[in-house]
């Protein structure tokens, strides 16, 4: 019977041989990925200082193959090839955004000048805790998921056997339960809001449309972004009901300015959305106030900036923070109103109804992270009286006589 070859990527016997007073020499065949059997050779000061020195090389020991990277490779190098894929990848712009931000910032610094096979789940595992300490677990998550991503590229090529990141726990971000404005809440905070738009201030004048973004974002349950997406074709106020087409947002690139990406957050928020009634009137004022004053708008965006351009969300959420702040609402953000309008259509047309709302793909999503739970006891009496309809019956009834008498005596003994 013949005898079985060397696995592949595996060695055979390691023979070791006395060459000087001071020298050994360990020798081994080792099976590459191509088939061929290659002879191994490394050197040491004892028999067992050589063994240990073929050990590792035969470790480290690489198969020529087509691959881009190898498992004695940097990191640096790894990240490369990841970038270049992911660009090529059907990964939405604001995402590559941000895990390139992620790799710049933190993954490199760390880890670039690690070798590939010295990345272990113990070395993820510190790196992912440290980042969890330093700047929080939503960046730790982020940076976990880039890191996966790195190391599939690094399996497709051979550099490593197994996904070091796989098995490592990285800890979910803590997330409060949701807290929307109710109607009353929401109709105080637009007076003050107002009032603090008109009151004086030093330097710039204050934004004097803040009200108008609350109450549609309020009114429509969109993303900051999506709003400052909208160009005034994607609105039709003639058509019965008015609606809203979602089909766009703003994004902010990593070279720090804004752009429009050419479809939502993600696919499920493309969507059209009705207007309620109030909304159509201040849009319809809109209109004539951006034709009365001729300020510039090349780009016919709904909500331009003062010089014509892009919004950037993240600027309009600072001034609502300072808004926010200054009119006691400082816990109301603009994910708040978003919640807000995801509670109500909830509470009277159902959860799968504020989903689609909000351009969600899961319900429970919707149910977990923007439907407020209820706070008061719901008025259950009408559904629940049925099941004491039989004892109404026999409340209704009139006692016969003898069952009177047994009663009163009864009551007597």
């Amino acid at each position: 019977m013949a005898r079985l070859p060397i696995p592949l990527g595996n060695w055979g016997v390691i023979q070791t041989k006395r060459m000087t007073p001071h020298s050994w020499r360990a020798r081994a065949y080792y099976r590459d990925m191509d088939g061929v059997l290659r002879l191994v050779e490394a050197r040491g000061t004892s028999s067992a200082d050589a063994r240990r020195n073929i050990q590792i090389k035969l470790k480290e020991r690489q198969t020529p193959r087509y691959g881009l990277v190898t498992a004695t490779d940097r990191i640096n190098k790894l990240i490369e090839v990841f970038l270049v894929e992911m660009e090529a990848s059907d990964k939405a712009d604001r995402t590559k955004d941000k895990y390139s931000y992620c790799v710049k910032k933190y993954i490199k610094p760390a880890l670039g000048s690690v070798r590939i096979s010295e990345v272990t789940s113990g070395v993820v595992d510190h790196f992912i805790r440290t980042l969890v300490t330093d700047v929080g677990s939503s960046t730790a998550r982020s940076c976990g998921a880039v890191l996966s991503w790195m190391f599939k590229v690094a399996l497709r090529h051979d550099a490593v056997q197994v996904n070091p990141v796989v098995g490592v726990s990285i800890p979910k971000n803590s997330t409060a339960k949701p807290k929307a404005l109710d109607m009353t809440q929401y109709g105080d905070l637009r007076r003050k809001l107002i009032a603090w738009e008109r009151a004086p201030a030093l330097g710039r004048p204050r934004m004097q449309d803040l009200h108008e973004i609350a109450d549609f974002l309020v009114g429509t349950g969109l993303r900051p972004g999506e709003l400052l997406a909208l160009h005034w074709e994607d609105i039709d106020l003639d058509s019965e009901p008015p609606t809203v087409s979602i089909n766009a947002t703003v994004i902010r690139t990593s070279s720090g300015g804004v752009r429009i990406q050419d479809h939502p957050k993600s696919r499920h928020g493309v969507r059209r959305l009705t207007l309620p009634a109030y909304l159509v009137l201040e849009l319809r004022e809109r209109i004539k106030h951006q034709e009365s004053t001729s300020s510039p708008n090349p780009l016919n965006l709904v909500f331009p900036s003062s010089t014509g351009t892009l919004c950037d969300a993240n600027n309009v959420g600072k001034v609502w923070r300072k808004a926010a702040n200054s009119i006691s609402y400082d816990w109301v953000t603009f994910r708040t109103l978003r919640k807000s309008n995801a509670t109500v259509i909830a509470r009277t047309m159902g959860a799968e109804a504020a989903a689609y709302q909000l351009g969600h793909s899961k319900i429970a999503m919707t149910q977990e992270h923007y439907i407020e739970e209820y706070k008061d006891a719901l008025d259950t009496r009408a559904v629940l009286d049925g099941f004491g309809s039989p004892l109404a019956i026999e409340a209704k009834k009139p006692l016969q006589a003898g069952q009177s008498e047994a009663s009163d005596s009864d009551a007597m003994g």
